[in-house]
């Protein structure tokens, strides 16, 4: 599947390079045409200093840039290309949308292929690759649909079978990913469960254990008051004994009245 999906991908980068062939213009556009990107490069670049570019300079630019294996430079080129009003915007945002791909940047590809179709609906070379984005995004319900809508765009394309196989896999990866969400649904829903039963056996046992923490300080508490009470006991007792037998004593003493 991969393998499909990886010529889906870049199968437009050259039928569209080519396809601008005739309208080309200048040196640097004649040694593109030529399959010479790395001579066409630095006069591409000059054209562009010199302000004297056409529909299609920003186009071969990114392109040359491309095909010589410097990614970065070639999106650099169509953004550029973008803020040039003589450029075509979608073509410009198809072949960043490519060559994001190569760079496995699928989420920028998508949106360059999302805004190509934004510009022409009926492009449908850019809602082909934003299928292949899509896929390697694992957005497979979308995937299978951009897939479906370029069949029907498209119903004699070389590549319909393939094209029409893949979706049959997706479909079938999808309801493998809804049963799998319902399974983890549900093994989560059971650990919740059982979760909150093992919480509330932990605070069941918990105010067991202080409840009978707490029965236990009452009762040494009863226990340290009943000693002190029969210490208390104890003493007053012998108290009592020592004043009964002081109270039993007669003081003698001699008292001599003085009155006659």
């Amino acid at each position: 599947m991969k393998k499909i999906f990886f010529r889906f991908g870049y199968i437009f980068i050259y039928m569209f390079a080519f396809s601008w062939l005739c309208t080309a213009q200048g040196e640097g556009e004649k040694y593109f045409r030529e399959n010479n990107p790395a001579e066409a490069i630095p006069l591409l670049e000059e054209d562009v200093k010199n302000q004297t570019v056409s529909s299609d300079t920003y186009n071969y630019l990114g392109l040359a840039y491309f095909q010589t294996g410097d990614n970065e430079k070639a999106v650099d080129a169509f953004d550029r290309g973008m803020k040039n009003g003589s450029a075509g915007r979608k073509k410009l945002l198809f072949n960043k949308g490519n060559v994001l791909f190569a760079m496995e940047n699928y989420a920028g590809a998508e949106s360059c292929f999302s805004l190509a179709l934004t510009a022409d609906p009926a492009y449908n070379a850019a809602l082909l690759n934003r299928a292949n984005a899509r896929l390697n995004l694992k957005k497979y319900s979308d995937a299978a649909e951009d897939y479906r809508a370029y069949i029907a765009a498209v119903p004699d394309d070389p590549q319909s079978d393939a094209i029409r196989t893949l979706i049959g896999y997706l479909m079938q990866e999808i309801e493998n990913q809804k049963l799998e969400a319902e399974r983890l649904a549900e093994e989560d829903r059971l650990m919740e469960e059982e979760n909150k039963r093992i919480q509330e056996e932990i605070a069941r046992q918990e105010a067991e254990q202080a409840a009978a923490e707490a029965q236990r300080l009452a009762e040494e508490q009863e226990r340290r008051r009943k000693l002190l009470e029969d210490v208390a006991n104890s003493l007053q007792q012998t108290d009592t004994t020592n004043m009964t037998a002081g109270a039993e004593a007669v003081l003698d003493y001699e008292y001599e009245s003085e009155l006659e």
